[in-house]
């Protein structure tokens, strides 16, 4: 085999050779050079070509290089010198001149002959298409006019999209904590002045009378409970009785989550009830998370810990259900004599299997 040393290497610039492939027609020996359009595409550099030839226009766009550059290989026979030189590819598809007047006019006569000399089905036939046609400018104006109607509204989707994630169903966790103090801040759970009205709200009130009987006893036993751990136990109250309330009484215009203070009935609404055609409801989803916020919430004013067959037994939940919802918040199981206790300690525990859905 001959071996071939190349002389000169030429890339498209502003010489921009093209192999064009007409279709429908073949080159003959008659053509004669010509003068033809290029146009590039200012998206993707593509170069377009447009030409008449007989009267019928042809164009293309060049093909793709996604696999690889197309070269041709010249060479001089006088001198022996070989050249490289990077093309294109085109496809020129033939395009035929169409009068849109005179295709309009045949149109028209049809009609006139259809209405009078045409039968009853090819009458009513023309005068459907009649009916269909579409004023072009008539429509422009009158989406130019919807469109400067329409307002956009900025909706919150953070919830929707984080449902499915262990997070949601709890308060603000750091699972990286040193201490377990930290794991769930107070702080995090509500501002100093949202604990601040919600206790003015609930000091004057009966609230410990209206405790499920294992909460009061875990208020009671403490000697004085701090103002941010009697919130705590009105909220995590609040929420237990949320989390076994029936829905045809939540969908009721009068349905109130906390009657001993507002802000605290506002804060539980908003965060764990939806709000749709001015009625409340409630997904599977946020009613399990009202009890995983509940038992992050009894275990901060219990000294991290929770009776689990105390819960089990005032809520008439199974052990399995509130293991469930314990492995969420990061606490551990652990046996203390004959009972199972959650406690929360370091390291956090985590679910032994991921859950393939956002329900339980």
């Amino acid at each position: 085999m001959t071996e071939i040393v190349i002389d000169e290497f030429y890339s498209k610039g502003n010489t921009y050779p093209m192999i064009v492939n007409f279709q429908n027609g073949y080159p003959t020996d008659n053509l004669q050079s010509d003068k033809c359009l290029l146009l590039e595409d200012i998206n993707n550099s593509r170069k377009s070509i447009a030409t008449e030839l007989n009267h019928i226009v042809y164009a293309g766009e060049e093909e793709e290089e996604d696999l690889g550059k197309n070269f041709i290989l010249a060479r001089n026979k006088n001198t022996g010198k070989v050249r490289l030189i990077e093309i294109s590819n085109v496809d020129a598809k033939p395009f035929t001149k169409t009068d849109l007047e005179a295709s309009q006019l045949i149109e028209v006569s049809q009609l006139e002959l259809s209405r009078k000399f045409g039968s009853k089905k090819n009458k009513q036939y023309m005068e459907q298409r009649e009916k269909l046609k579409v004023n072009e400018q008539t429509v422009s104006d009158q989406m130019q006019n919807v469109t400067q109607t329409i307002t956009e509204d900025q909706l919150d989707l953070s919830s929707y999209n984080k449902v499915d994630s262990d997070d949601f169903y709890v308060p603000k966790i750091n699972r990286d904590a040193k201490k377990v103090e930290d794991v769930y801040e107070l702080d995090a759970i509500l501002t100093t002045e949202e604990y601040e009205k919600i206790y003015s709200e609930i000091e004057e009130t009966d609230y410990l009378e209206k405790l499920h009987p294992f909460l009061k006893s875990i208020v009671t036993s403490a000697n004085k409970l701090a103002q941010q751990h009697s919130v705590l136990a009105v909220y995590a109250n609040t929420l237990l009785t949320l989390y076994m309330t029936l829905m045809k009484e939540i969908t009721k215009k009068s349905f109130i989550a906390c009657p001993h203070s507002v802000t605290l009935n506002e804060i539980v609404i908003n965060n764990f009830l939806t709000h749709t055609n001015n009625k409340y409801g409630r997904s599977p989803q946020y009613r399990d998370k009202s009890l995983c916020y509940a038992i992050v919430f009894i275990m901060l004013i219990n000294n991290y810990k929770l009776d689990i067959e105390e819960l089990c037994k005032q809520l008439k939940l199974t052990p399995r259900t509130v293991a469930t919802k314990i492995a969420v918040t990061g606490a551990t199981i652990v046996t203390n004599g004959s009972k199972k206790v959650a406690q929360l300690k370091l390291p956090l525990s985590k679910p032994a299997l991921r859950r393939k859905s956002a329900k339980f």
